[in-house]
């Protein structure tokens, strides 16, 4: 029986569809490109926090808060693979995403990688989209498709609109000991915030770990302002075990941990002593 051989081209038009069908996907693929020197740890936690991204981008919700963690790679996936896959695998360019934080250096330093992954040869073989020269800063650049990618601190929300606004760690762990940083971040979230999208179709996403009751991520559940509530706790407590329509948390353990391949338990443990 003669083996059919795949062509260079073949090959690259499998890799495109598999990236087409599955943010974790693309983001395994990209990894090379953003973190040559480091060998990526994947785990289901990661899978749960792309399948909400897609369902993000098939429109089947448009608000959304993801409560995890820290070391859980959500910067990398929401800030800087999420905009590259809708630009390029997903053929949605014209799209705007804005990023914030609680401080605007960190989504800049988001925007950074994501604008490398973009004009990275590997990328551009597979998605060759143009930005353009007049407007390619740090803090803002845009394509040729009129979409664009934005950081600001999440205290100064003004400018532009987007169809993905994204907070990312809204309050630092100082802030939250703050009676008026919460109260400022409270204000922002239900003012500022609200007149960022584009339309009623613009999504916002929310990705944070809690930090005291009165966080955005308390505000956003107190008021039920309809998000889709993707929680993953470090241990698992089966009394409280997360259930969306995209995923479901499969421990069954009490105390079962959530990413041992990166954070395994003597890690664990250590952080609880430290941290209290």
């Amino acid at each position: 029986m003669q083996t059919m051989r795949l062509t260079q081209a073949d090959r690259l038009a499998i890799e495109k569809e598999y990236c087409r069908r599955s943010l974790a996907g693309f983001a395994k693929l990209a990894w090379h490109v953003l973190e040559p020197a480091t060998p990526l740890k994947w785990g289901w936690a990661l899978d749960a926090i792309c399948a909400h991204l897609e369902a993000v981008s098939r429109g089947d919700i448009n608000r959304l808060l993801m409560n995890v963690p820290p070391g859980m790679m959500k910067s990398l996936l929401a800030n800087v693979i999420w905009p590259a896959w809708e630009w390029g695998p997903m053929g949605r360019p014209d799209l705007r995403h804005i990023a914030t934080a609680h401080k605007q250096d960190l989504a800049v330093r988001d925007a950074m990688k994501c604008r490398r992954l973009i004009q990275s040869e590997w990328y551009q073989a597979r998605w060759p989209i143009a930005l353009t020269s007049d407007q390619n800063a740090k803090t803002k650049f845009e394509n040729a498709k009129t979409g664009l990618i934005e950081a600001m601190a999440f205290a100064s929300m003004t400018g532009s609109r987007g169809d993905r606004v994204k907070l990312d760690d809204p309050l630092s762990a100082d802030d939250a000991n703050s009676d008026a940083a919460l109260l400022a971040a409270e204000r922002t979230f239900t003012e500022a915030l609200p007149t960022r999208v584009n339309n009623d179709k613009s999504a916002i996403v929310v990705i944070m770990q809690r930090l005291h009751d009165r966080d955005t991520s308390g505000l956003i559940l107190d008021r039920a302002l309809g998000y889709t509530h993707l929680c993953l706790p470090m241990r698992f407590e089966p009394a409280r075990r997360c259930v969306t329509p995209f995923y479901a948390d499969p421990r069954t353990d009490e105390g079962e941990l959530l990413f041992p391949e990166r954070f395994p338990e003597t890690q664990v443990s250590q952080l609880e002593k430290v941290m209290g």
